[in-house]
């Protein structure tokens, strides 16, 4: 098959069907981390002398988690862990 000329028939290894992706996103805010895109994950949250502030398992796609002021890091399961700045 010679790619610079497509027929109808030819099978092309591109295709439009939905794809699955899970981007992870941990988002800071006021008292709270917010993990989106990570429902049935554990993630575990610790504040910067790596005390753990919060271990659970998320059970929704857009969970909100209470967290202390000032930096914490962010594992969740499957991921690298983050840094997170909580105001």
């Amino acid at each position: 098959v010679n790619v610079l000329e497509v027929s109808a028939d030819d099978v092309i290894a591109t295709d439009n069907e939905t794809i699955a992706t899970s981007e992870v996103a941990v988002i800071a805010g006021e008292g709270q981390v917010t993990i989106a895109n990570a429902a049935g994950k554990k993630v575990v949250i610790s504040n910067i002398l790596g005390q753990v502030v919060a271990n659970t398992v998320i059970a929704s796609d857009n969970a909100v988690i209470a967290a202390p002021q000032g930096v914490v890091v962010v594992a969740v399961e499957g991921e690298e862990a983050v840094k997170a700045i909580v105001k």
